[in-house]
């Protein structure tokens, strides 16, 4: 027998030997609750518990794997505990019940690509026109289908709240749903959603559920803050007899909305099951106190919470947090790349140093400036803005003018124009280059296009224009081919927007071209290689969650950015969007830097910014050192 205090806290402990009944375990981040799954597995089998009868859902098969293999390392009856993610727990009851349901067991699995082309195939047979059929991507399609699954909405209400472009399409995307629910049906498909959506119509049904959870006497779902409805009513259904099931979670980092989780599951869950016992998680092994005083004041704020104070567990004090103000976000990427490197210098290596923020778009000033330093990086959450289409499509018209033997640039260009494919290109190119292109003006499909293009050519070979004046020119041409070549086209503009305001603080388009042209690959291919090892990492916070880094530049506070403007007039959103915010913080073992910078019109100083409400009039701004640039 294991003694569980040698290796567990006071509430790890009552977490991990508290078998009967409903419980709670409210953990907060770093304070080990891998570690009590771990041990309360091992407890479990110790004290008598057939393995097989217990079931550990998760969200990763990685993560059940982890917690298995380190419960079994202690005794090695824990490897044949049942644990997988709820998609892996749900495919093996449904082989076994299908039939139940109208499915044959040899039934198939679509995964997400394999969704997609069904989507696009079900959505070809109906009508619509060919502009719409364009502009609507079976990808978006099925979004707004699975969207709708998991978060229990209609398609009426996704499309209203998250695709509010796309409200004229409402009634086609119905239409293809039922296609879709109808074709998979015919095909004896499955796609990731029905699994969930099946096993619970199972386990509706009471002598199946009785079988199914007659077999399991101890149930436990970690990261229970990031399931969905159809996973918090999964879980109360197979634990709905016996009650033995202990939930953990961080109702605090409940970020995933827009997956479908929903932050009311954890705290809904004492409702659920009334008298089940809530142990909290306080004590964290992860960060300093103060970077930790500065994570409690963001929990003190919110609204839909279980109260918890994390406390260090760490014998150092640390460094007091600090928020550092900028003009613009020129001078905050510089200054963060100065102090990446005296970071480097005192003993904190790159690959310890991380860099967060709320969208990509917001860091695309400090990847130019990491790439004109020539510090390599790892990014997370996103794509590094030049290699996106978006910014290319605008890059390749004025590469066209610094380089027009650039063919690469001149038939990504020409193809844009609506009616031209490559083989058109080639032929329009070849004339362009002979002085012939008037003869392309008139008498064809795309002659509008072409001449709108010639006009954008002259405007931008303008010796006298300036190279923002060159940069606006070509996003407006291209702005109306964004709305048609991409359905998502109102998130990209940020990008472009940001990569304008660059564009202004430049003399010379050639200089703005090289600059930017970050992560260029070599003849190997050298930016794909797994080198970030010894590389600062650039990351979403979504993307971070459940990461740890010596030291944390958490950029780009500003109203309308973090939180982000589509939250601003949605409660819920707010909250979800402070419940990021605590998650970025708590990313930092022994160093906090959060930034904002004032300007907010490409390099003029007439509109500002506004800081991030989550600062700004808030208890946190007490825990943090306030900073200047010109304090150093």
């Amino acid at each position: 027998m294991i003694d569980l205090k040698k290796h567990l806290n006071a509430s790890q402990f009552l977490a991990a030997t508290t078998i009967d009944g409903p419980v709670l375990v409210i953990a907060g981040a770093g304070s080990g609750k891998t570690r009590v799954i771990e041990y309360r597995v091992l407890n479990l089998v110790q004290n008598g518990a057939e393995p097989a009868s217990i079931l550990l859902l998760t969200f990763t098969r990685n993560a059940s794997r982890v917690m298995l293999s380190r419960a079994s390392a202690h005794d090695p009856r824990c490897a044949m505990v049942e644990g997988g993610t709820f998609h892996s727990f749900a495919y093996k009851v449904l082989k076994h019940y299908g039939k139940a349901l109208g499915f044959d067991s040899a039934f198939s699995i679509l995964d997400e690509s394999d969704a997609v082309d069904a989507v696009g195939k079900c959505s070809s047979d109906i009508n619509i026109s060919e502009r719409a059929r364009k502009f609507l991507k079976k990808g978006t399609i099925r979004n707004i289908i699975s969207i709708s699954i998991n978060k229990h909405g209609s398609i009426e209400e996704i499309i209203e709240k998250e695709y509010p472009h796309l409200a004229e399409y409402s009634e086609y995307i119905k239409n293809v749903k039922l296609k879709y629910v109808k074709y998979k049906m015919e095909k004896n498909y499955m796609d990731y959603d029905d699994m969930l959506v099946y096993l619970k119509k199972l386990l509706e049904d009471e002598g199946i559920r009785k079988q199914v959870a007659s077999k399991y006497k101890y149930i436990m779902v970690d990261e229970y803050q990031d399931t969905n409805k159809l996973q918090g009513d999964i879980s109360y259904l197979l634990a709905k007899d016996h009650k033995n099931i202990m939930i953990v979670g961080d109702d605090a980092q409940s970020i995933y909305g827009f997956r479908g989780a929903t932050h009311k599951n954890i705290m809904d869950f004492p409702v659920m099951f009334p008298g089940c016992s809530v142990i909290k998680l306080e004590e964290n092994y992860r960060s300093t106190q103060p970077i930790l005083d500065a994570a409690n004041s963001v929990l003190s704020e919110m609204s839909s919470k279980y109260a918890k104070q994390l406390i260090s567990n760490l014998k150092h004090k640390g460094a007091r947090p600090q928020m550092w103000f900028f003009n613009d976000a020129y001078e905050e990427a510089a200054w963060i790349v100065k102090k990446m490197d005296e970071l480097k210098d005192g003993g904190i290596p790159f690959e310890k140093q991380c860099v967060l923020f709320r969208s990509s778009y917001i860091s695309i000033a400090l990847q130019a400036e990491l790439n004109k330093r020539g510090i390599s990086y790892h990014l997370m959450g996103g794509m590094k803005f030049y290699e996106s289409a978006h910014v290319k499509d605008v890059v390749a018209h004025l590469k066209i003018i610094v380089n027009p033997k650039d063919e690469l640039s001149w038939h990504r260009a020409l193809e844009l124009i609506e009616s031209i494919g490559p083989k058109t290109s080639g032929k329009i190119l070849k004339d362009i280059n002979t002085g012939s292109i008037a003869k392309h003006e008139k008498g064809f499909k795309y002659s509008n296009g072409i001449q709108r293009f010639k006009l954008l050519i002259e405007s931008l070979s303008d010796k006298k224009a300036g190279v923002g004046d060159k940069f606006e020119a070509a996003f407006d041409y291209y702005s109306p081919i964004l709305k048609s070549k991409f359905d998502d086209w109102n998130a990209r503009v940020n990008d472009l927007e940001t990569l304008k305001k660059i564009s202004y603080r430049y003399d010379s388009l050639e200089d703005l071209l090289s600059d930017f042209a970050i992560e260029l690959p070599d003849s190997h291919g050298k930016q794909y290689q797994p080198e970030h090892k010894k590389q600062p990492t650039l990351s979403t916070i979504h993307s971070a969650k459940g990461m740890e880094w010596d030291a944390v530049f958490l950029i780009g506070l500003i109203d309308g950015v973090f939180p982000v403007s589509f939250s601003l007039s949605d409660e819920d959103g707010i909250e979800e969007e402070r419940r990021l915010f605590y998650v970025g913080l708590t990313r930092a073992k022994d160093h906090l830097f959060i930034t904002f910078h004032h300007e907010n019109n490409r390099g003029s100083m007439n509109r500002f910014n506004k800081i991030s409400r989550f600062i700004d009039n808030s208890s946190i701004m007490s825990r943090l050192e306030q900073k200047l640039l010109m304090d150093i």
